[in-house]
């Protein structure tokens, strides 16, 4: 939960960034257009690393939910029992 508020926190700031440089498109002056440029440039690509980082993190979720999968089938007792053993060691913990 925590990766994920951290995710939506900064689309919220990206798109806040993008509003602040379509707000300022009707201010006047040569700093403020230089500024409003590298804002842009910055919120692109704080706006690509972060699909980047995104997808890296399905990547990765997706081949160890296959790995899981492929585990479990080829090895059904082992896994039942590993569960179990879970299981009880969560049951232990809870209960104290």
């Amino acid at each position: 939960m925590g990766k994920q508020k951290i995710i939506e926190d900064i689309k919220v700031l990206l798109n806040d960034s993008e509003e602040l440089v379509r707000l300022s498109a009707s201010l006047p002056a040569e700093g403020v257009d230089a500024l409003r440029t590298r804002l842009r440039d910055h919120v692109d690509t704080a706006r690509h690393a972060l699909e980047a980082a995104q997808a890296g993190a399905q990547d990765k979720y997706r081949a160890s939910l296959d790995g899981t999968v492929r585990y479990t089938r080829d090895n059904p007792w082992q896994a039942l029992g590993i569960a179990a053993g879970i299981g009880f060691l969560v049951g232990v913990i809870v209960s104290r």
